[in-house]
């Protein structure tokens, strides 16, 4: 019995070899780029397969067309010409590590750097060249399509079901912790893992729902509600992360006292999610939906000061708003399973996203990206006899544009795998291929090799191992009808390597230092200037309109403090053991925490902030807000301008006895106010407005605590790399 592995690699070595077949027979030039399109493609599922299929045939398309545009354009003028192309690779570049289709941005600016330099000046050798990387792309993509269909087909239905099942399991357990917490059980710790498995979880979902469209009929034809369950599990898993960030804030006796009924409310939420992952596992629902109410207990609630009370107010909201997404959810998956028919609940307006706003580390890997293109493109110009000519700056392009966009991986991780794929590939081209006389011996060591190389490097961890083997195998082979040897097209291709490594790790400190320690430090200071640019934007001053440019501002630098936490993330497990000396990887992750935890209350008091308050209440507490806003500014522009070296006993101490005071501005406000001046919806929208100050300030102190406990000074220390 083969195993999948086995499976997947007959398939790719067959398709591989059926595409030499049909294209020397019609002797076709380079039959080598349909063996890399069959390279690319072949994955996991035939959905996942026909998707990046598609990406890649889309991407090959629009590349033809505006390299011969710019070959039409510029044929006379080089330096126009390069201009315009590295300005498209760089626009790539930045499209590509924001977009869902990746791929198609890869694709569409690496060919069309090859299309430009392989055409050259001769317009009908760039559309010959365009015509034929086209061809030979779809090529490749028919012949494995129909071998992935007839010969051991993997769907992914199967696949996806599973994902959808996990992902409903991680959130019932999610929140059954989260629930744990707010009647004063459960541990902290395993909430935290329990979020990071639903992320996970919710990430593999939306793969295998992009799969699944494709290689489905059924999910195609749902396709609509599906996309709908997908965009509620992610207000889902928004809601439940600020759920549990608001129980942080309120003690769970407390809770539970205010909130008589929490528990059979609570119970009720569980039985749902409990019910949607029995619908994913086929099964009908067992029970309906049994509406409760949430009551407080508003004698119990008058008895707490103005932040205790804010506080329960949050929490409370976010319940009521857990319980109208789990509904919409039920509902949703209930029409999906046939089970039921979802009621008229309108989903949540979503605001539009009308403003560009840059991302400024997308745009430096585009312009590193651009960069590595000029760099290889005067090389070529003004250096004789360069090895590989134009196909040096075509390989730098790419492979530079994935490299451009893991600006975490050092460059000398690719030495080891480019220098064993050139190794295996010569051995063949020098010693094996001259001693073959027909196709059924070139055939068969076509699918030997390809075989070889897919089921070494099967795992998705070894993407890079496999692209860069069966790359330089079917590069360094250039078989065709009229076959000819020569060893220096296996040297010239060898020496084309350390160059190119070169140009990458000379662009890797541009326009930054590549160090780890300091990536990280240079994304603390820009977070904490972002956090000091949106407290001064929570201002309240009625007289004063904002501009287009105010709004864009704040939209930017909001934007900056949600992304910039990940990022962190992204940049934290390759920091070097010498940078973190005594300090642990835990320590690390901690702080990661209390940063993501501050950018979701930085984004709480930015959404209250902008809720119109009660005119009297305003004017009453207008300056005691001006000073805490102003205390909290000054502590994140000491924190831009680099981690705390302690003080943190102090900042607590400041922050509380700044808290007290408005406590006490708070009472006195309120109680003297008439009670034809605010309603009690204006209390309400007071106390998250409270709630949502006194939850930063928490945050602020968090972080500072674990900041001060990391050793910070060997992140400072210059050292060779």
């Amino acid at each position: 019995m083969l195993s999948r592995k086995a499976k997947e690699s007959i398939k790719v070595a067959l398709a591989m070899t059926i595409a030499y077949g049909i294209s020397l027979s019609q002797d076709w030039d380079r039959p080598y780029w349909a063996g890399l399109a069959i390279s690319v493609v072949s994955l996991a599922s035939i959905g996942q397969s026909m998707s990046h299929a598609a990406l890649r045939m889309f991407g090959t398309l629009v590349a033809a067309v505006v390299a011969l545009t710019f070959i039409a354009l510029f044929a006379q003028d080089r330096w126009a010409f390069i201009l315009t192309v590295s300005v498209y690779a760089g626009f790539c570049c930045y499209m590509m590590s924001g977009s869902k289709h990746a791929y198609f941005w890869q694709v569409s600016c690496f060919v069309a750097v090859i299309i430009c330099l392989d055409g050259g000046a001769d317009p009908v050798n760039a559309f010959n060249t365009a015509v034929l990387r086209s061809q030979q792309t779809g090529l490749g993509i028919l012949v494995y399509s129909l071998v992935a269909i007839f010969l051991w087909p993997s769907r992914s239905i199967n696949a996806f079901n599973a994902a959808a099942t996990e992902l409903a399991r991680s959130q019932n357990q999610f929140y059954q912790a989260c629930l744990g917490l707010a009647q004063g059980q459960g541990d902290v710790t395993e909430v935290q893992r329990l979020n990071s498995l639903v992320v996970q979880a919710k990430t593999r979902f939306d793969k295998q729902l992009d799969a699944a469209e494709i290689d489905s009929t059924d999910v195609w034809e749902l396709r609509q509600p599906w996309r709908r369950y997908q965009q509620q599990e992610m207000d889902l898993m928004q809601a439940l992360e600020r759920w549990r960030e608001s129980l942080v804030e309120v003690e769970a006796q407390q809770l539970q006292l205010l909130l008589p009924n929490l528990e059979i409310y609570g119970a009720e939420l569980d039985r749902r999610l409990a019910q949607i992952t029995r619908m994913l596992d086929d099964h009908a629902p067992d029970r309906v939906l049994q509406i409760q109410e949430l009551a407080f207990d508003k004698d119990a609630l008058r008895r707490l000061s103005h932040f205790d009370r804010a506080s329960v107010v949050v929490a409370h909201s976010n319940m009521l708003q857990l319980e109208q997404l789990i509904r919409a959810l039920f509902e949703t998956l209930s029409e999906l399973k046939g089970y039921g028919t979802t009621s008229a609940i309108p989903d949540p307006p979503r605001s539009g996203q009308s403003l560009f706003l840059p991302d400024l580390d997308r745009l430096a890997n585009a312009a590193r990206y651009m960069a590595i293109i000029w760099m290889a493109w005067l090389a070529l110009i003004y250096v004789n006899d360069l090895p590989g000519g134009t196909g040096l700056v075509s390989f730098a392009a790419a492979l530079g544009i994935a490299i451009a966009n893991m600006p975490q991986l050092p460059v000398s991780k690719l030495v080891a795998p480019s220098a064993g794929s050139v190794l295996f590939a010569a051995i063949l081209y020098i010693f094996l291929m001259p001693m073959l006389s027909s196709f059924f011996d070139l055939g068969l060591m076509i699918f030997t090799a390809t075989f070889a190389i897919t089921y070494l490097y099967s795992e998705p961890q070894q993407m890079l191992g496999r692209a860069l083997g069966l790359g330089m195998f079917v590069a360094i082979a250039s078989i065709s009808n009229e076959q000819s040897y020569n060893f220096l097209s296996v040297a010239n291709t060898a020496m084309m390597f350390p160059l190119i490594f070169l140009v990458y790790a000379t662009t890797a400190y541009f326009p930054w230092s590549p160090r780890p320690e300091r990536r990280f430090m240079r994304l603390l200071g820009r977070y904490f200037r972002s956090s000091e640019y949106l407290m001064s934007a929570t201002r309240w001053d009625p007289s004063r309109s904002a501009t287009w440019l105010d709004h864009w501002k704040k939209a930017f630098h909001a934007r900056e403090v949600a992304t910039l936490p990940a990022k962190l993330g992204s940049w934290a497990p390759h920091l070097d053991n010498w940078a973190l000396s005594s300090t642990s990887m835990e320590q690390v992750q901690t702080l990661m925490n209390s940063l993501q935890l501050l950018s979701y209350r930085m984004e709480r008091l930015l959404g209250e902030s902008d809720k119109p308050q009660a005119a009297f209440l305003v004017q009453q507490l207008l300056e005691d807000i001006r000073a805490w806003r102003i205390g909290i500014q000054t502590s994140f522009k000491r924190l831009a301008a680099g981690p705390p070296a302690g003080g943190q006993e102090v900042l607590r101490e400041r922050l509380a006895q700044t808290l007290d005071k408005l406590e006490v501005r708070i009472k006195e406000a309120v109680d003297n106010s008439p009670d034809a001046q605010h309603s009690e919806r204006d209390a309400e929208s007071f106390y998250r407005l409270l709630a949502a100050y006194s939850a930063v300030s928490t945050a602020l102190v968090e972080y500072v605590d674990n900041a001060a406990a990391i050793d910070w000074v060997p992140w400072h220390e210059e050292r060779f790399v």
